[in-house]
């Protein structure tokens, strides 16, 4: 009974390591078509242009076309592949694998080591989004292929470099900041400061010229506004502290306090009652956002 358990056990294990090694062990050229999704034109046109690559950089690409992932990793089956097929030259690792599942709707975009630097994973997901998926929604696989060779070609001799916004913006929001705080701070030594005119002038002429220093400036003319705004509400409250008039005990006086104090507390509540209209917040409500694609 023991060999023909191990005969069994044989017979239900050799279909999974079938399945899972699909892929051929060397490839014939650059382009390996299972699934039959390429003319016997196109697949002479993409085989010419990677010879050509070749040639002239050193560097691989290899095309890898299946009819499916059968289970398997996309991830996963990409590496294996690279690595049986050794994929680039050797120490320069500098080799591309595009491979593809018609079935599954996947593709893959696997580079080597030594491509990392020319071809980093933000580029590639940019070429598989821009380039080669809207054509193979279409079922235009050799049109998404050859468009994916293309970039890739092109940035292996011109390096990529990620898009940034023009920072002509950013300063003139900078300098229109920074204006606005230099006019409030032109506003508080203005009426904070009238009896010290030398140290008003100062000052104006001071935050001007940080004016013209794009960021620091910004922070600089910041600061100066909380210190000159807390230091001319400090000066104004010791002023009425030290022109305040002590009340006598006189009672006539503190029953016309009293009662003065009684009646603007009516009109106060008075005006209260009219505001009684208002209901709240509006009630607003932002959710959050977030976004998918595939082929």
């Amino acid at each position: 009974m023991q060999p023909i358990k191990k005969i069994i056990f044989f017979l239900f294990l050799l279909p999974l390591v079938g399945w899972s090694q699909s892929f051929p062990d060397k490839p014939l050229n650059y382009v390996t078509d299972e699934a039959e999704a390429l003319s016997i034109e196109e697949e002479e046109l993409l085989n010419h242009k990677l010879h050509l690559f070749q040639d002239s950089t050193s560097s691989q690409i290899f095309v890898y076309i299946a009819p499916s992932l059968n289970g398997q990793d996309l991830s996963t089956i990409g590496q294996e592949i690279f690595v049986k097929w050794d994929i680039g030259q050797k120490g320069k690792n500098n080799g591309v694998l595009i491979a593809i599942f018609i079935n599954d709707h996947k593709f893959r975009i696997h580079t080597g080591y030594g491509m990392e630097g020319v071809l980093p994973d933000l580029l590639t997901k940019k070429i598989q989004d821009e380039e080669m998926r809207p054509s193979f929604k279409k079922n235009n696989y050799y049109e998404g292929i050859n468009k994916g060779v293309d970039k890739i070609i092109y940035y292996n001799k011109n390096e990529y470099k990620p898009e940034v916004e023009d920072p002509f913006w950013g300063f003139v929001l900078l300098y229109v900041a920074a204006a606005i705080v230099y006019a409030l701070l032109c506003i508080v030594l203005h009426f904070g400061f009238k009896q010290n005119k030398g140290l008003r002038i100062t000052l104006f002429i001071v935050g001007g010229v940080f004016l013209l220093i794009p960021f620091v400036g910004l922070i600089v003319l910041g600061l100066m506004l909380v210190v000159m705004g807390i230091l001319v509400i400090v000066i104004r409250v010791s002023k009425n502290i030290g022109s305040g008039n002590y009340r006598s005990g006189n009672n006539s006086d503190n029953n016309n306090f009293w009662s003065s104090s009684s009646s603007s507390d009516s009109s106060y509540s008075s005006s209260s009652d009219s505001d009684s209209s208002f209901s709240g917040g509006g009630g607003g409500d932002s959710g959050g956002g977030g976004s998918n694609s595939d082929w």
